[in-house]
């Protein structure tokens, strides 16, 4: 009980700062899309799409298409050494915004593990994110949320909106 005082005490004081903080007077709230790279229905490798079913505005998700390159080889990265290239499929979520945490299915398997053989990254170069996936890691479904800045006073800024 006293933990749950505590929790939400705490939210309250940080929603309360972050309105303070907003020199415009405005009510600025974070909205999150659920993207989906979908690597398992096909059956086939390196045939994956990407589910967007909520984005605003709407993605025509056929033009992202995944790419090979080689997968980066680091001391730190036991797991990857066999791997000598990894799948990066983008997602449609803007550059400057960040992606939440990554989960995948089977939500079982040993031979996925995250930052290791899955990820996210942001390629500076493509002003694009994207999720990758190297050996033994690659039948899976992998999803995050984008992350945008965008609803103001509780509703979404009119400049995304779709008309």
């Amino acid at each position: 009980m006293f933990v749950l005082f505590i929790v939400g005490t705490l939210f309250i004081c940080t929603l309360t700062n972050a309105q303070e903080n907003n020199t415009r007077g405005e009510n600025i709230w974070n909205r999150w899309e659920k993207r989906t790279v979908d690597c398992i229905s096909s059956g086939k490798k390196d045939d994956c799409v990407l589910i967007a079913e909520k984005a605003n505005p709407p993605l025509d998700t056929t033009k992202f298409k995944c790419h090979r390159e080689p997968m980066p080889q680091n001391d730190w990265n036991p797991l990857a050494r066999n791997s000598t290239t990894r799948l990066l499929c983008p997602i449609g979520c803007k550059p400057g915004f960040d992606l939440s945490v990554l989960t995948k299915v089977p939500h079982d398997n040993a031979k996925c593990q995250k930052y290791y053989t899955y990820g996210k990254l942001r390629n500076e170069k493509e002003n694009e994110w994207y999720l990758w996936m190297t050996e033994p890691c690659e039948f899976v479904a992998l999803t995050t949320h984008c992350r945008f800045h965008d609803v103001k006073d509780g509703k979404i800024a009119d400049e995304i909106r779709v008309h």
